[in-house]
């Protein structure tokens, strides 16, 4: 590919991006915050579950150290 190809390309996606209403950059952007909302729940979540297992384990060793 020469430097005009990447030129067309780079032509139609600015095309493409400055057609959007403000309504589809508004629907854009709410998609991605969602999707990003959703991961960092999830990996806290999840950050959160191991907490607790390893707390529960700490505890149970604890006791049969106990007994």
């Amino acid at each position: 590919m020469n430097k005009f190809e990447n030129m067309s390309f780079f032509g139609s996606a600015v095309a493409f991006f400055s057609g959007l209403t403000l309504n589809e950059w508004c629907s854009i952007f709410g998609i991605l915050f969602g999707f990003c909302t959703v991961v960092l729940t999830w990996y806290y979540k999840k950050k959160d579950y191991e907490l607790r297992r390893l707390e529960l384990e700490i505890r149970q060793a604890e006791i049969k150290n106990n007994e």
